[in-house]
Formats: C-alpha cells, structure tokens, sequence
C-alpha cells in the first residue's frame, strides 16, 4: 500500500507508539501515513524529537468525534496546523465534554451494578490522557486484571460506552459541522471518516454540502458496493478520496488483517498533492 491515512496511536485509543507507527509503516512499504489520532495531536508533536524511518512522510493529521442520533460521526482533518491555538483550545473543550460523558456512563454502571471499580483508579492509570474514553476504562481495567461478573471487558464496553445503546448517556454538545469549522481554520481538509459507519448517506450529503471536502471510501468496514458507491459519491461531488486502515494495533477491530491492508494504492491522488508544502521525513 501506497499511503495508509487513518492511524492511531498510544495517544489516543491505539496500542502502538507514534515512532512505532512509523517503523512498522516502513517495515510493511507504507511510504506516506497520517496519524489521526482522536481529539489529540499530541501524537505527532511527540515525533518532532524522534529520529524516523528513512523516506517515510508524514501528513499532519486528526480524527474528531462527535455524535449524531445516537451514532459515531468522525471526521479526519488532514494538514492541519498542530500548533495552531484555536485547534489546541478546541480539543481541550472538546475533550471534556468526551471525558464528562465517560464519566457518566461509567457512574451509571456502577450504580446499575454492571462493574464495581473507582473513577480515581481509571484515572490513575490513564496519566496525561486529556480525553478518556470507554477504552481507558478497558485498559486500566486490564492493568489491574479486573474481570466483569458475565461479559467480557470488550463486552461491558460495548453494552456502557457505545453511542447506539439506549442506556448510553451524552453530554457532547459538538458536531460535525464543529469539525468541519475548526480543520479549515487550522489550514486542513477535512475529510468523512468510514461513512457507511454513519448509516444514514442523507447525513454524508448534508455534511458535504456544508464543507467536507472528501470522503474515506476506503476502509476495512467498506466492502466492494460501499468502496463503489462512496467513489462515485466523491467523484460525482468533486471530493477528494482518503483511505486507511483505521489501526489501532491490539485493539484493532476483527475487520482488521494488518497494517496497510487498506489505503491509497499509489500517489496519484490529489488528497497527496499537498505533501510538498508540508514536513517530508527524509
């Protein structure tokens, strides 16, 4: 694969290191990757002082959440600006919102009896995590070899931290359009994550029509009719096409067969052009 675009790392929800997302790019023939690491940016600041493979590029890049009707709406941000305060004060917000919502949902649980386990702890063992998920809650939880009676942890955080259940409690305020505004004022493009994920393609247009500028048509979720008609959505609305394996190393979805499975297949796609303008690791 060509350019693998959608990687997260140790700062976020992945497994994997920044650097480690680089060399295992270079060890797989990866030659140009963005790490889009959710709500964060971090990741790619940590590499400024890292010496990296050889040849290999990176794109500056971001994955927002949001919700909308009780599903995950991601957008990626390609080329931003990392350093940018009005990026910086917008993923503190919206950051603590995320975490809010975490907290919620985990009180919830414990107060329904689903788990018996301490915010404190959660945070003890998630340091420096500006924003905490479901799966710093899986991760402290496995640190400590914590077991919840009759599911597993993949299990308690599908049923307590996933948007679709109907005990899922939200306090996030922030949308899609939100992500559209703030990767265009940081100089990026912002781009649909894994639409089919979405479930509604009125909600894809309706976010194109306001300022998505492309769409992932390729990703493990998409198979061979969703790959073909999100390509002919982003021709037809004069998209660029974005593509990445969404790795999130031990933590990978079963869709998941290895790093650079899914991508751009080469570097004629104008979503690379810009590489020139940007850091070229060399």
């Amino acid at each position: 694969m060509f350019a693998d675009l959608h990687l997260h790392t140790t700062f976020s929800d992945g497994t994997d290191t920044p650097l480690e997302i680089c060399n295992l790019a270079k060890g797989h023939g990866v030659n140009v990757i963005s790490i889009t690491d959710h709500d964060t940016v971090d990741g790619h600041k940590a590499l400024k002082t890292e010496e990296l493979p050889e040849g290999l590029t990176l794109i500056p890049g971001i994955e927002i959440s949001t919700e909308v009707n009780k599903t995950m709406l991601h957008t990626l941000g390609y080329y931003i600006d990392i350093y940018d305060k009005r990026l910086e004060e917008f993923i503190k917000a919206i950051s603590k919102e995320k975490t809010e919502t975490t907290m919620l949902n985990f009180e919830h649980a414990c107060a329904n009896n689903i788990f018996s386990y301490t915010w404190e702890r959660v945070l003890e063992l998630n340091p420096g995590q500006q924003r905490i998920g479901g799966i710093q809650v899986v991760k402290a939880m496995k640190i400590d070899g914590y077991e919840v009676p009759g599911m597993s942890l993949w299990e308690m955080f599908q049923k307590c931290f996933w948007p679709a259940n109907d005990t899922y409690i939200t306090t996030q305020t922030f949308t899609g359009y939100d992500a559209i505004d703030i990767i265009k004022k940081t100089g990026g493009i912002p781009v649909i994550a894994h639409p089919k994920n979405i479930g509604n393609d009125e909600i894809v247009l309706d976010l194109i029509r306001y300022g998505a500028q492309g769409l992932e048509v390729y990703h493990p979720i998409h198979n061979d009719d969703d790959v073909a008609k999100y390509l002919q959505m982003a021709e037809r609305e004069g998209l660029y096409i974005s593509g990445g394996t969404d790795w999130h190393g031990k933590n990978n979805r079963k869709e998941i067969s290895g790093f650079g499975m899914c991508g751009l297949k080469d570097g004629g796609y104008p979503i690379l052009s810009a590489i020139p303008n940007h850091r070229r690791f060399q």
